[in-house]
């Protein structure tokens, strides 16, 4: 990979786009920030490190106003691009034509560039009591269509976030991060190997900042056991949190979740770098998992290791 990676995030004014950013940075107490944002003004910078990559996001304001400027000066937003996440509300039916029609901007000018963009679009503000919404469901089925139908050389991944469900968030700039590497491919396929061989529910592995790496699931999760699952992973990311500011050498012992559910938290170092393997396994597996876990660890350690 290269050492540095421009993202950018687009879509109308208030999509969520600069709340969706909020939440991924304060996520441990983020909903007082939120509450206070304002439109974007032009372009906002933020930069991070994922594993050993130096990303620049530029948060691109969604007014009327801007828009025009961007699409007057291309070469100078839009230039050197490397993903485009493209945030949409699916609240805000009236205006998908106006959204659809900025991203065909946009997308005009890679094609035109010869500039092969992954694209990740959010169906953004699917908060958790929408989920069911029969209408909502429809709209989100239909703009897929659309945008797959309109676009098919371009590499599109959807996602659907809500701000009341950090996982969500957390798990968009994942995916949105590991699109620049096959290793995460071999990576993915190694959790599902383990997850089979431990027979545990989840895999998930995050660095220091919370961002997952990578993740595997079972098949068999139910929408109870997913509950469980979401909460299991928001613990994680205090107790990560907690790890870091206590300094913490060692592991977290397993802790029981919901009848014989364990949860367990590992921290190992790879290149001089923490990260974090969290796993969801039922009791009687947990000897399973502590005999093959030495192992896991090898494995991963080496596809880490080409990463960093």
């Amino acid at each position: 990979m290269s050492e540095s990676i421009k993202i950018i995030i687009s879509g109308l004014d208030y999509a969520g786009k600069t709340s969706i950013l909020t939440a991924l940075d304060k996520k441990f107490d983020f909903s007082k920030y939120i509450a206070e944002l304002k439109p974007t003004i032009k372009v906002e910078y933020h930069k991070t490190s994922f594993l050993g990559l130096t990303v620049y996001t530029w948060d691109m304001g969604g007014q009327e106003k801007y828009r025009e400027l961007y699409q007057n000066n291309q070469d100078v937003y839009f230039a050197d691009t490397n993903l485009l996440l493209y945030i949409i509300d699916v609240l805000d039916e009236e205006r998908f034509e106006t959204s659809l029609s900025y991203l065909d901007n946009i997308l005009t000018y890679f094609n035109e560039n010869e500039m092969d963009i992954p694209l990740i679009i959010s169906f953004h503000k699917f908060d958790p009591d929408k989920r069911g919404d029969e209408d909502i469901n429809n709209r989100i089925n239909k703009l897929r269509e659309t945008i797959f139908g309109k676009y098919p050389s371009f590499k599109i991944l959807f996602q659907q976030t809500s701000i009341f469900d950090i996982i969500s968030i957390i798990q968009l700039i994942s995916y949105a991060l590991s699109v620049f590497d096959d290793k995460f491919f071999d990576l993915s396929h190694l959790l599902e190997s383990y997850l089979i061989k431990f027979n545990c529910s989840s895999l998930i592995v995050f660095d220091e900042n919370g961002i997952i790496i990578s993740e595997f699931y079972a098949e068999d999760i139910g929408p109870d056991s997913y509950i469980v699952l979401l909460e299991s992973i928001k613990e994680h990311l205090y107790l990560l949190k907690r790890m870091q500011e206590e300094k913490y050498e060692s592991d977290y012992n397993f802790t029981t979740i919901e009848n014989s559910l364990l949860s367990y938290l590992h921290k190992i170092e790879i290149g001089g770098e923490p990260f974090y393997i969290s796993v969801l396994v039922q009791e009687e597996e947990k000897e399973r998992l502590l005999h093959n876990f030495s192992d896991f660890v090898s494995d991963i350690s080496e596809i880490m290791n080409t990463l960093l």
